[in-house]
């Protein structure tokens, strides 16, 4: 089902796909307004420069535009579009091939609560830069799979898909996630 809520300037995300698949570039800069920032945040947690994000979320925007006809016209793009972000992101953390501890602040969730209790905050700050630390010492594709499954609310099987490998593949991985994170967490 299509969205019709605000963020297209007016134009509905039927109308958005409609132009962009056109070739229209109002219709991907509507588009790129809506997804924007949501690619950043996924971009953000699976790789650990910002800049890196940026970049993978850019090239994601490139290959959405290259590769606009092969888009089934009736499909909900944030799914189409979140496999393209998460493929560059991967691609870029393998290359790397190294593990940098992420910036605390790329974990959603980290502006401080005015009203809250400082030594609450603190605590609260800690637990998601500890949180970002032990995200950032996975794998690239198990830090990915956790941020797609707890993030972003994706079940197994989509995962599966997403990626291109077996269900118990995923399942393995998400194992072996949940494991490393509780015992890195709790050193």
């Amino acid at each position: 089902m299509r969205s019709l809520s605000p963020g297209f300037d007016g134009m509905e995300e039927g109308e958005a796909i409609a132009r962009w698949r056109a070739g229209d570039p109002e219709g991907m800069a509507a588009l790129v307004r809506r997804y924007q920032q949501r690619a950043l945040r996924i971009a953000a947690l699976i790789l650990p420069d910002p800049m890196q994000a940026e970049d993978a979320v850019q090239e994601a925007f490139v290959r959405a535009w290259r590769h606009r006809r092969s888009f089934r016209p009736n499909a909900p793009f944030w799914p189409w579009f979140r496999q393209l972000v998460v493929h560059e992101a991967l691609r870029l953390a393998r290359r790397e091939g190294r593990e940098t501890p992420m910036e605390a602040d790329s974990v959603e969730g980290n502006d401080p609560d005015p009203h809250a209790d400082p030594a609450e905050q603190l605590d609260s700050s800690e637990a998601l830069a500890q949180l970002a630390r032990a995200l950032a010492r996975l794998s690239p594709t198990q830090r990915t799979l956790v941020v797609l499954r707890y993030y972003e609310g994706m079940r197994e099987e989509e995962l599966a898909a997403a990626l291109g490998c077996a269900v118990g593949t995923v399942k393995r991985h998400l194992h072996e996630a949940r494991q490393r994170l509780r015992r890195w967490l709790t050193e």
